[in-house]
């Protein structure tokens, strides 16, 4: 079976409403697979940060804190509308309520501030359209940042990115660990790790790729459905690790992240959602790992088994080949094929280990 994952990129300059003063700047992409019927077509990935919100805020989702408690509170959200002069032309958050019973942006938002309202934010939104077929779906939409109390603080329009547009990548093959006992037929994967993705945020990082082997018909309990699968510590994980190595678990050492300027565990939950009858999982997420820890390369990528044990590894690097395998544009991919037919390390604090 032959997969290839590709992305196409977007972005959102936002401006202050009323009389707010916030700003932000966000990259988005939608991520897309070839060759895996079963991975997902409505997901859309962004990283960005917002300047002058309001100071050493710490959210209740995932900041360690007791903020942001009210709706859309620090929340982040593209909306239905297609203009930010009111609340009327901006819309409600985007997503096809006829796919989903749930609004999936009530929680999305950035989780902590700095002492001067910096704020930096990540995910990956499950929006019930299907924007792998058709990404432009986003251009033109309302990207709104909201204040701590729910207020809409400031709104711009997405559009797509320059066809110049490109993130550093990094690529690992994964394979059964050496050492463990699983009697699964071929064990194997890849994965795109996007760094530099937005040009103010060297710690954010995101990836795309899938696993195969696994178990089958695999449902994580982060879908809401009341499966308890996956619910163990690093159930059904997807991570970079601190280590250098695969060989064992010393080598391949514990999550990738600052514990000094990041107070949660940021891996803690990306996992993969779901496997097929095949055992074959789409793998994608994004984080902040924290400034001591923005340096991915050569660093392992695991992926763990339902009751968190770790299963595969490879180390991410440079790519060699395979350029499907390589996040792009669908403009450049475009450019690509038409020029085709021409004739002719710096050192880093040590992160906790979990």
């Amino acid at each position: 079976m032959m997969i290839g994952t590709s992305a196409v990129y977007f972005m959102a300059a936002t401006t202050p409403l009323g009389d707010s003063t916030v700003s932000s700047s966000t990259v988005l992409f939608v991520p897309q697979w070839d060759g895996l019927e079963s991975a997902p077509n409505d997901v859309v990935c962004f990283a960005g940060s917002a300047s002058s919100l309001g100071p050493g805020i710490q959210s209740i989702y995932g900041g360690h804190g007791t903020d942001c408690s009210a709706a859309n509170g620090c929340g982040v959200h593209i909306h239905s509308g297609s203009g930010c002069a009111d609340t009327a032309a901006q819309g409600g958050h985007w997503y096809d309520a006829n796919e989903l019973s749930v609004d999936p942006w009530a929680t999305v938002g950035y989780e902590h501030t700095n002492a001067e309202g910096y704020g930096q934010f990540t995910s990956c939104v499950h929006t019930g359209f299907d924007v792998a077929s058709n990404p432009d779906q986003l251009v033109g939409h309302a990207f709104i940042v909201h204040n701590e109390d729910g207020s809409r603080a400031s709104c711009g329009l997405i559009a797509a990115a320059p066809t110049d547009y490109e993130p550093d990548t990094l690529m690992a093959d994964t394979a059964l660990i050496p050492g463990i006992d699983d009697s699964s037929a071929a064990m194997t994967g890849s994965v795109s790790v996007l760094t530099n993705i937005h040009e103010d945020m060297a710690d954010a990082v995101c990836y795309v790729g899938y696993a195969m082997g696994l178990e089958e018909n695999v449902e994580s309990f982060l879908l809401g459905t009341g499966s308890k699968q996956c619910d163990a510590p690093n159930g059904c994980g997807a991570h970079i690790h601190s280590g250098t190595g695969c060989e064992d678990k010393e080598a391949q050492g514990g999550h990738y992240y600052d514990g000094d300027t990041i107070p949660t565990d940021p891996w803690k939950l990306e996992s993969y959602y779901k496997t097929d009858s095949l055992g074959c999982a789409a793998l994608y997420g994004c984080v902040i790992t924290g400034d001591g820890a923005s340096d991915y390369d050569s660093r392992p990528f695991i992926v763990h088994k339902t009751d968190g044990g770790r299963l595969m590894c490879g180390i991410l690097g440079a790519p060699t080949m395979a350029p499907t395998a390589k996040p792009t544009t669908k403009k450049a991919k475009k450019a690509k094929k038409k020029k085709a037919k021409k004739p002719k390390k710096k050192k880093v604090k040590k992160p906790k280990n979990n």
